[in-house]
This record gives structure tokens, sequence and C-alpha cells, in this order.
């Protein structure tokens, strides 16, 4: 959950839903216009001149960002992520996973793609999560849209922020300027009560190296419903066993977010993206800063041996994040 895992928008006003929804719309009655774009995530939509440094895109490269493959192919990669933070949350174990991935997408627009989260650190070893996930990527002149379903399978050893989330639909798209490109994705998240995700980002992609590598600074703020946050501190942070392991005196706890099904400004996440491309291979680096807002507060119960109950109710404590992935992907 890259995410693919950033996606209503919690920064925008009334105007730009509007322009986004119109947009939209507009993309949708003509789609079937679009005309022929990249090959892959990884292959530049036009190659600049060999003799120019750098030069300013007017698009991304990006098929994650709604750009269908001009020909059919499948992909293969394989990637380290250094820890997993989603909306600016994070595990109080740094949960770093190799990710193993195979997709295929079709010259119409249609993609599949099935991905592994293997979770390797001091203490654990496991495969952590599956996601399987399929959807529609079209573009419309200076517009692209991306529709996409996916389903995830985590271990019930789990200890992942969003480890209650079990599928979610989404709905990614934007309008190339051409000196800015702004994007908004809103995502449906399906778990044991249903949350709404929203991201709002802004991006340039600059070219270079004759077009063999992109880099794609980017500014985005994310938010969310917490609902799936509640079932993490009730489930997995405040788990039993393993508060019994530090303080065996403790013979019960309960804990939950409080309001989590208000919507709220999460996380502002400033990243660049770099691809350079190699043939058919793709090398891929993306630095990551989540500056993570508005501490939910949680309640807590815990009960004693002696039968003496302790409440408190407090602010989580939030810090800010770096962290990074790379990795590489194969045509064929």
């Amino acid at each position: 959950m890259e995410g693919k895992h950033f996606y209503l928008v919690p920064m925008c006003t009334l105007t730009r839903i509007t322009l986004f929804a119109v947009l939209a719309w507009n993309g949708l009655l003509h789609s079937a216009e679009a005309q022929s774009v990249s090959d892959t995530s990884k292959t530049p939509l036009q190659s600049p001149p060999d003799s120019t440094l750098i030069i300013v895109s007017d698009t991304s490269s990006n098929n994650d960002n709604g750009r269908p493959p001009i020909r059919s192919h499948y992909e293969a990669g394989l990637s380290y992520q250094s820890n997993d933070v989603y909306l600016g949350r994070k595990d109080s174990t740094v949960l770093p996973y190799y990710i193993p991935e195979f997709s295929y997408y079709h010259k119409t627009g249609l993609y599949a793609t099935v991905s592994l989260n293997y979770l390797k650190n001091s203490t654990s070893s496991r495969l952590d999560l599956v996601t399987v996930e399929g959807g529609y990527m079209f573009e419309a002149g200076s517009y692209e849209g991306q529709f996409s379903v996916s389903k995830y399978f985590y271990s019930t050893q789990s200890t992942n922020v969003a480890s209650d989330i079990k599928a979610s639909l989404a709905y990614q798209n934007s309008f190339n300027f051409g000196f800015i490109k702004p994007s908004f994705t809103g995502t449906l998240n399906i778990g044991s009560k249903l949350d709404f995700e929203g991201l709002f980002g802004l991006e340039h992609c600059f070219y270079f190296l004759g077009g063999k590598g992109d880099i794609t600074p980017t500014l985005a703020a994310a938010g969310s419903t917490q609902n799936y946050y509640n079932a993490y501190y009730q489930n997995k942070r405040y788990n039993i066993k393993k508060i019994q392991k530090t303080e065996p005196n403790v013979v019960g706890v309960s804990a939950s977010v409080l309001n989590a099904s208000t919507f709220k400004i999460l996380d502002f996440e400033p990243t660049v993206p770099i691809n350079y491309r190699m043939g058919k291979c793709t090398f891929n680096f993306s630095p990551t800063y989540a500056i993570p807002v508005h501490p939910a507060i949680i309640s807590t119960e815990t009960t004693m041996a002696n039968g003496t109950v302790l409440s408190r109710t407090r602010a989580e404590k939030i810090e800010n994040t770096f962290y990074w992935t790379l990795g590489f992907s194969f045509l064929f």
C-alpha cells in the first residue's frame, strides 16, 4: 500500500473539487479518443534530444500516473522499502520490506498486478502482505485517469498500521498544465469499517541524459478517516500478549482512537522519484520525507492483576520519518 502505496482531497476547495470533477467527466466521455502514449512506466513519453542534458517535460512518464501502454506487455520487478509508513503513521517496530512484483499491461489500458511484501528485520522474517490489483488507465489530451480495485492479504501476525484494510477502490486523476501537474486520488478503504482517504499532489517531471533518466519532484498532502487506525490500536498496538512480555502484572488492556470516523489531513509528503532506463530494464529510487500532523487522541484502559483499572487519554506521539524505496523492473 505504496502504495502504492498517498489518495476526497484533504486540502481541496470547492472550486478545485468542481474543476477535477468536470475534467474527470470530460476524460471519461473522450477516453476512446485518447492518443497512444508511453510503453511503460519507465519509458518516457517522448525522447528528448540527446544533446540536451536536462529537459523540462510536459508530462510524467509513469504508468502509475494513469498512462496506458502503447502495446501489451509483462513487467517484473523487485524493490526494497526501508520502512512502512502509511499517511505519516508507522508501527513502533521498523518494517522493512522486500517486494517482488509481477504485472500485465494491456494496450487498451487494462492491467493486473500481484506483489508480495516480505518482512525481514531483527525480530521477524515472514511474508507480511500479498496484494492483488486490477484496473484501467486512460488519457484524454492533458487529462489522465486511473481506476483500480485492490485486495490485501495481511499475515495474522502483521503489525502494519494498515493491516485492518482488506480491500480498496480508488480513482486517480491528474491534469498536465505543462509547468505543473496537479493530481487527486480518492480511495474507499474496506476493513472492519469503511474509511475515506484522499490525496492532493503537485509534481513536475524533468528528463535528463537524453531521456534515459527522469526525476519528478512531488509534494503531496494526504488525509483520511481513521477507523483502520482504531482497529490497529485495538488489535495490534495494545495486544495483551505483547504487553505481558514486559508487564506481566497487566491482565487486560483496551485502546481506541477517539473520533476515528472524522476526516482530517494526516500528513504532508515531499518525495523525489528518480528513474534510469537501460534497454528494457529500469532502476528507480524514491526518497520520501513524511511529515505527520493532527495526532490521534488515544483512550486506553488497563486492568492490573490486583483489580485496579487505569484509564488514560492522550495524544499519540508522532514524528517526521525519512524512508526510501530502491528497486528495478524488467519488461518482456
